[in-house]
């Protein structure tokens, strides 16, 4: 439908609405117009009758009554009348149908049905009604004055819809004029040909927009003129974009190559990592079930690459990684595959092994190759290895199982020190129950089943127990009582020593506090490790679980190692330091077995040093025992501190020591590591009673 269009057939509703309701209007005024006569009409006259008739109709004179019902119907406009005694109807007359129907009186224009209104008016004297008048009234002729007027306002309603039309055609015609050459301008716009100027033609709002429009097809122009400029000046730089993306691509070619080398290989000795690995030997697996050949898997462990770190520097056991990797690539031939799992640990795939023998031959060559004498920092140091040995499909038929079962055969050759072993079924179930004791650990410190045994420590002087040592036993609920030996290197290796030592510290401290609180005053010693003497938050935690219990700092000992101070010395110095600051007391655990640590030894701020129970056993029987015994008193005493010695079994150590000076003792002559109610009894009955 045209614009055009529109704009007629919309003004042309508009006149009809309005004309539709002009005539509504006045055809409802003119019948309440002449509702309004009808009833004045009906009332005057009915009342009139009445009032006629009165006499005769309290005279009950018929003729009277029957002439005066003539009289009044030689009125056109009424149909019929009908008078109405007590005794019934005394004279009626007019149009016999409107007679003979029941006689309902009306109250409006709208309520006649029939063309006859009916009105009635009661005769009344002295407030009493002897009876009354009836009238039908012809509305006939108010009918045709209201149909005449209609007609005439609709003949006049339909002379102004044409009247409208024209004009609105005209109009609209008008409009569409100068619409159609704002489409005609809009078409050429839309194919790109910019500048047309439609004419002007006065000044109204549609003018103002042809106006606009040429204005607008004017800038488009330019804007076209400046696109084409811009479209050259993309297309070169399109062109120069495309060789840079070239130059870029073969750069990010390169670079995503290095990025697989790298994500495939270990950034340190440049061998293939894990992921690299375990792809090679599912492969391998899937080439030897397919050719019914068999293959072998190797897993490797350095020995003491841990001393080399401890002694002198995580770099300098990267150095000796590195050197360890070059030496087994020499060993091993172009299509086997050796790689760094993590830390110090490899692996090496053998495809196309017939015999346990040939692979045993380049074990041995990679086992002479390890143990040779290595220079680190000029340093001249040996290590060794741990090889665990499986083959396909012998010992597992997927790389998880092979993998398993080498480590556990690497197990059995650190635990034995054979160097290499074959995985062997039997000897799983003695690693397999090791690894179920890792598993258990955790869940024995959530479950409280370490506990701690104390040892008392004597005064050599006046033989009287100056403090204790706690040593942490694990209560197993099917093995029975485990010695630290047996788990503590497991926390440590599985990072739960921290856990271990925190928990073991907060037993200590609370059975401290209850002898405290008894009057029972004895020092407790708790032995640290190296991970947690080197964790710079060890203090702090130390500091916060000293809160928890009302007992003095001074009553805490903490024992260390030399090897734990040598690993990283100026961080024991830093935490040593904090916890003297506190005012616990920190002693050096195992003196002489360790590296040397006299050039740090002033520095430490240490209260005891204890001398290692190893020379102390046989200090009776060996003569170099007994100096290094001596040596190491007086070296303390030199420096200030107390010496204690541990390991004292007979009465000839016992009075040894006490000839050489040293300050206190404790070992199995005395007590074994006791629980703490037994450790009661023993004060009790024992020779060595409390200190006063």
């Amino acid at each position: 439908m045209s614009f055009r269009i529109k704009i007629m057939l919309g003004i042309t509703l508009i006149q009809a609405a309005l004309l539709f309701t002009m005539i509504w209007n006045s055809t409802n005024t003119l019948t309440s117009s002449h509702e309004a006569a009808l009833l004045k009409h009906a009332s005057v006259t009915t009342h009139l009758f009445a009032s006629i008739t009165q006499d005769a109709l309290l005279a009950t004179d018929l003729g009277v009554l029957e002439n005066a019902v003539t009289q009044i119907l030689n009125n056109p406009a009424i149909v019929y009348a009908r008078i109405i005694g007590r005794q019934g109807v005394l004279a009626e007359g007019g149009d016999q149908q409107a007679l003979t129907r029941p006689f309902r009186a009306d109250q409006r224009y709208d309520d006649v049905n029939d063309g006859v209104f009916d009105f009635y008016s009661d005769i009344t004297v002295a407030n009493e009604t002897y009876g009354r008048v009836e009238i039908g009234f012809s509305i006939r002729a108010i009918q045709d004055t209201i149909n005449r007027a209609r007609n005439e306002t609709l003949g006049f309603a339909v002379f102004a819809m044409v009247v409208v039309a024209l004009f609105c055609y005209i109009f609209a015609t008008y409009l569409t004029r100068r619409l159609d050459a704002l489409k005609t301008a809009s078409q050429k716009i839309s194919r790109g040909q910019f500048g047309d100027q439609t004419p002007v033609q006065g000044q109204d709002e549609l003018a103002q927009t042809i106006v606009a429009f040429n204005d607008m097809s004017s800038r488009l122009q330019l804007l076209d003129e400046e696109r084409k400029k811009s479209e050259h000046e993309v297309k070169k730089l399109n062109a120069e974009l495309e060789d840079r993306v070239a130059l870029r691509t073969h750069q990010l070619e390169s670079a995503n190559k290095q990025l697989e080398h790298i994500s495939l290989h270990d950034a340190l000795t440049a061998l293939p990592n894990r992921t690299l690995f375990y792809d090679r030997a599912e492969q391998v697996i899937l080439l030897s079930k397919r050719n019914n050949k068999s293959c072998a898997l190797i897993s490797m462990d350095l020995d003491r690459f841990k001393q080399i770190n401890d002694m002198l520097g995580h770099h300098a056991g990267d150095l000796a990684l590195q050197e360890a990797a070059l030496r087994f690539k020499h060993c091993l031939r172009k299509s086997d595959t050796v790689a760094r799992m993590g830390g110090d640990e490899f692996a090496i795939l053998l495809p196309n092994v017939a015999t346990v023998e040939d692979v045993i031959t380049i074990i041995n060559k990679i086992m002479r190759a390890i143990i040779k004498p290595m220079t680190i920092d000029n340093q001249i140091m040996t290590i060794g290895a741990s090889i665990g040995v499986v083959l396909f499909p012998e010992h597992g038929e997927d790389l998880s199982t092979l993998l398993h079962h080498s480590d556990s055969a690497m197990y059995t050759a650190k635990r034995t020190q054979a160097g290499y072993a074959i995985f062997n079924a039997g000897t799983d179930k003695n690693d397999n129950a090791h690894t179920v004791l890792q598993l258990d650990l955790q869940r024995a410190i959530n479950d409280h089943q370490l506990i701690l045994h104390y040892q008392p420590k004597i005064d050599l002087d006046t033989q009287r127990v100056i403090g204790v040592e706690a040593l942490v036993r694990w209560q197993h609920p099917e093995r029975g009582l485990i010695y630290p030996d047996a788990f503590i290197p497991i926390a440590e290796k599985n990072g739960l020593i921290k856990f271990l030592t925190m928990n073991v510290l907060e037993m200590a401290l609370h059975q401290c506090e209850s002898w405290y609180k008894n009057n029972i005053h004895l020092s407790v010693a708790v032995n640290i490790s190296t991970i947690n003497l080197q964790d710079a938050l060890f203090p702090e935690q130390v500091a916060d679980m000293l809160k928890k219990f009302t007992v003095p700092c001074s009553y805490l000992e903490l024992e260390i190692t030399e090897t734990a101070i040598m690993t990283n010395p100026l961080r024991s110095i830093e935490n040593i330091t904090k916890l003297n600051e506190m005012g616990i007391q920190v002693s050096i655990d195992d003196f002489g077995t360790g590296y040397s640590s006299m050039a740090y030894l002033k520095k430490l701020l240490v209260t005891t040093i204890k001398i290692d129970k190893s020379f102390v056993i046989d200090m009776d029987k060996n003569k170099n025992d007994d100096v290094i015994v001596r040596s190491t008193i007086d070296l303390g005493h030199n420096l200030g501190l107390k010496v204690i010695a541990e390991g004292v079994e007979n009465m000839e150590s016992w009075n040894r020591l006490k000839e050489l000076g040293c300050d206190s003792a404790q070992g199995y002559f005395m007590s074994r590591p006791i629980p703490a109610d037994q450790l009661m009894e023993w004060l009790k009955e024992s020779p060595f009673g409390l200190k006063t």
